[in-house]
C-alpha cells in the first residue's frame, strides 16, 4: 500500500461535472442514481448506534449478537439477516450499494475495508478506526476503489467558525485548547479489574466474530458491550469518543489537512511532534490496556499555508482526586492573559468542559460539539460587528452525516467527512494522542506523508499493530 495519500493523484483520477461536483470513476458496484432511486444498504451493527440507521434501505442486517438484534431483525423481516460481514458481502454484494458499520472501534477497519474492496460505498461511525495506520490504510483504500465515504460525527464542522479563523479574524492562532471527556459514564480510566473465572460464551453471540481482528483470548463479559470502551485493544478511548465530535472544526480551520499534501519537488516531509502527561497507576507505570486516569496530550504542528505553527493541548482530567485541576490551570494561564476576554469562571458557565478554545492574537474563539453552529468570539464588544466571513471554503459544500453520504452516491458534492479529504488525517492526528499515551514524556515523531514515527521503533510499531490469523486489513 502507498505510503503517502495524494489528494492531487486522486483528483486527477476523477472528472468533474459541469455544475462542479466531483463525479468518481465506476466503482465495482457504481450505478446511477435518480433522485428517487432506492440506496441499498448493509448495515454491520444493527443495535446502539446501529439502531439509528434502520430504515426500508437496508436490506441486509449483521451483527454477531443475535440476542441483543433480535428488535431489529424484527423491525425489518424482510431484510437478509448474518452473523458475519463477510458472508454478507459475499452472498449479497449485487444486492447492496453501500454499507454502514457501526461496530466496536476495534472492527470498523476491517469492515470498512472489506466493503470498500467488494466496491461498496461506506459510512463509518466515529471513530472511523481504532488505530493510526487503519486511518491511513481504510483512506488509501477509498482513493483506490473511488467509492464515497463518510464518517459519522454527527454535524462535521462549523463552517462559519472555519471561515473566521482562515479569513484572520483571530489573528495569528499559536495555541488550542481541546477539553474532552470520558466516554460514558462508567469509563474510568486506569487500572480496571476482571472477575477471575471461566465464562460460557452467550447463546447466540459470536465471542470469535466479536473480537474481529484483536488477540485472540478466551471470553470475559468485562471485554463486550457496554465495557469494550475502556480497554485499548477493543476502543479509541474518550479521544475516539469525543474528537470526532469535538475538534473537527479547529482541525479544518487551522489547515491541518493540507500537511497531509505531498509538495512536488520537495523531500521535506512535515512532522507533527506529540506527546503526552498522563496517570502512570497501572501496574509498570503505564496503562496498556486501559487508558490512563487523566491526560493531556500535546500536538505541536508546524506552519502551514500561511499559518503559524501552532500547539493544540487536549486535556482530559475529569477523574481523580482533584477533576478538571489540569483544564482550569490552562483556562487560568489564558484568562490571565486575556482579559478582557473573561475569567475561568465566566467561560465555565457555557463552557460545560467540552470544547474547543483558539487563542488568536486578536481575541478567543471557543466552539461547540457535533458541528454546531454555536460559538463565541471573546471579547464580545470587539466582535460584535464581524458578520459573516468571506467565503474561504469551496462551494457547493458537501454536507454532513448519512443524507450527505446519500446525495453523493447520487451525484452531488462529496460528503463534508469522506475519507480523503478529511476525515482520514483528521483521524490520523487525534488518534495519535492515544499512541502517545503509552509512551508519556516522550515526544513523537510523525511523518504525516509516509504515515511514520520516525524517532521511536516501538512507537512506529504499536500505530500498526497486527491483525489476528485469519483476518486482514
Amino acid at each position: 500500500m502507498n505510503q503517502s495519500i495524494s489528494r492531487r493523484r486522486f483528483v486527477a483520477q476523477a472528472t468533474w461535472g459541469s455544475a462542479g461536483a466531483m463525479v468518481l470513476g465506476r466503482a465495482a458496484s457504481a450505478r446511477s442514481y435518480a433522485a428517487n432511486d432506492q440506496i441499498r444498504l448493509g448495515l454491520v451493527g444493527c443495535t446502539g448506534r446501529g439502531a439509528a440507521f434502520l430504515s426500508p434501505d437496508v436490506v441486509a442486517l449483521c451483527d454477531v449478537d443475535s440476542r441483543r438484534a433480535e428488535s431489529a431483525f424484527k423491525r425489518l423481516p424482510n431484510a437478509a439477516k448474518f452473523e458475519d460481514f463477510r458472508v454478507m458481502l459475499d452472498k449479497m454484494g449485487k444486492q447492496i450499494d453501500g454499507v454502514i458499520v457501526c461496530t466496536p472501534d476495534h472492527c470498523h477497519a476491517a469492515v470498512t475495508a472489506a466493503a470498500i474492496r467488494a466496491g461498496k460505498h461506506v459510512y463509518c461511525e466515529k471513530p472511523l478506526t481504532r488505530t493510526v495506520h487503519e486511518a491511513r490504510a481504510v483512506t488509501e483504500l477509498a482513493a483506490k476503489h473511488k467509492v464515497v465515504t463518510q464518517m459519522g460525527n454527527q454535524g462535521g464542522y462549523n463552517v462559519r467558525a472555519v471561515e473566521l479563523v482562515r479569513s484572520g479574524a483571530l489573528g495569528e492562532i499559536r495555541t488550542v485548547h481541546l477539553k474532552g471527556a470520558k466516554r460514558m459514564g462508567n469509563a474510568n480510566g486506569g487500572p480496571r479489574a476482571r472477575k477471575p473465572g471461566t465464562f460460557t460464551v452467550p447463546e447466540g453471540f459470536s465471542w470469535d466474530l466479536w473480537m474481529g481482528p484483536a488477540a485472540a483470548r478466551p471470553y470475559h463479559p468485562e471485554w463486550v458491550s457496554p465495557n469494550w470502551r475502556v480497554w485499548r485493544d477493543f476502543s479509541g478511548g474518550d479521544l475516539g469518543g469525543w474528537a470526532p465530535h469535538l475538534f473537527a472544526t479547529a482541525f479544518k480551520a487551522l489547515k491541518m489537512e493540507t500537511l497531509w499534501d505531498a509538495k512536488e519537488g520537495s523531500s521535506e516531509h512535515p512532522i507533527i511532534r506529540v506527546t503526552a502527561e498522563c496517570s502512570q497507576d497501572c501496574d509498570g507505570g503505564v496503562c496498556k490496556e486501559t487508558f490512563p486516569t487523566w491526560v493531556v496530550v500535546h500536538w505541536d504542528v508546524p506552519a502551514r499555508e500561511g499559518m503559524p505553527p501552532v500547539r493544540l493541548t487536549y486535556t482530559r482530567d475529569d477523574d481523580g482526586p482533584r477533576p478538571n485541576e489540569r483544564w482550569i490551570a490552562a483556562l487560568r494561564e489564558v484568562f490571565d492573559k486575556h482579559p478582557e476576554c473573561g475569567t475561568v469562571a465566566s467561560f465555565q458557565e457555557g463552557c460545560k468542559w467540552r470544547c474547543e478554545l483558539l487563542v488568536g492574537s486578536k481575541g478567543l474563539m471557543r466552539t461547540a460539539s457535533h458541528g454546531s453552529s454555536q460559538m463565541e468570539l471573546m471579547p464580545g464588544d470587539r466582535f460584535r460587528d464581524i458578520g459573516n466571513p468571506p467565503e474561504m471554503l469551496p462551494r457547493p459544500l458537501g454536507a454532513p452525516g448519512l443524507g450527505g453520504w446519500t446525495a453523493a452516491i447520487r451525484g452531488g458534492t462529496p460528503p463534508m467527512c469522506n475519507f480523503l479529504d478529511f476525515s482520514g488525517r483528521f483521524s490520523e492526528w487525534y488518534l495519535l494522542g492515544n499512541l502517545a499515551s503509552l509512551f508519556p514524556g516522550q515526544t513523537l515523531e510523525y511523518d504525516t506523508i509516509s504515515g511514520r514515527v520516525v524517532n521511536n521503533e516501538a512507537a512506529d510499531q504499536a500505530a500498526r499493530p497486527a491483525y489476528r490469523e485469519g483476518w486482514t486489513l
